[in-house]
């Protein structure tokens, strides 16, 4: 897991742009926010989001192509991965 030089824990992101790329997030709540990602350094745990706009730029952009080519009009169902390479449903986290 990469060593992020910033954390944010508890923080409410409110009216802002917040970049995610290089920073951690925990217990984080972005309101009315554009998020922009543009590589997919970054880690969210247990954070929160109500009416943002997410700008995809860079390598982001193209994984963000290729979800929606596999989605279409599905849901997008998300899986996990723990730190030995074993895979495990969203709905099985412990």
């Amino acid at each position: 897991m990469p060593d992020y030089s910033i954390t944010f824990k508890n923080k409410t992101f409110a009216h802002e742009k917040v970049e995610l790329d290089g920073k951690q997030f925990e217990n984080c709540d972005f309101r009315d926010c554009l998020v922009i990602l543009e590589k997919g350094e970054t880690r969210l745990t247990s954070c929160r989001v109500d009416h943002c706009q997410l700008l995809l730029k860079g390598n982001a952009y193209t994984i963000g192509q290729i979800l929606a080519l596999f989605a279409q009009d599905r849901p997008l169902k998300v899986a996990e991965f723990d730190e030995t390479g074993s895979f495990f449903p969203e709905a099985q986290k412990p």
